[in-house]
């Protein structure tokens, strides 16, 4: 169980995700879907420079492509493409898990986009070891 959400499966990461509750994380759907679904905020739970888990009001089912936006103290970073890997719902909200494209697909990997993603997780990582140590 994490953040009070049930969690059955095995966790299959391959590298450790970092908490970051105050990166803003915009969710904008790709392909045939932007025509028809309508940009979303979500909350992120924590993040890797492979992918990272979000809790978002609307529904956004597995192997959908999306693009995503971040803000943060120090970071703007935009049109990421991601695939949603996982969708569970709990209570009102929809808990998702994202690959980033960049790390799957040889054909999308951009230096520049592995680089910001790194920086974000470094970031995060400081941040919030940093916190976890004075507790």
């Amino acid at each position: 169980m994490k953040d009070g959400i049930p969690n059955n499966k095995q966790d299959r990461r391959i590298k450790e995700r970092h908490s970051a509750p105050c990166l803003q994380v915009t969710i904008r759907p790709s392909g045939l879907l932007k025509w028809f679904r309508r940009t979303v905020e979500v909350q992120c739970i924590d993040i890797n420079r492979y992918g990272m888990a979000v809790e978002s009001p609307c529904y956004f089912k597995p192997k959908d492509k999306i693009t995503l936006d971040f803000k943060g103290k120090y970071i703007i970073e935009s049109n990421i493409l991601a695939v949603v890997t996982s969708s569970e719902k709990y209570e009102d909200i929809y808990r998702l898990g994202i690959t980033f494209s960049y790390s799957t697909c040889n054909s999308q990997y951009s230096r520049k986009i592995d680089n910001a993603l790194s920086r974000i997780e470094r970031l995060y990582n400081e941040r919030y070891s940093i916190q976890r140590q004075a507790s």
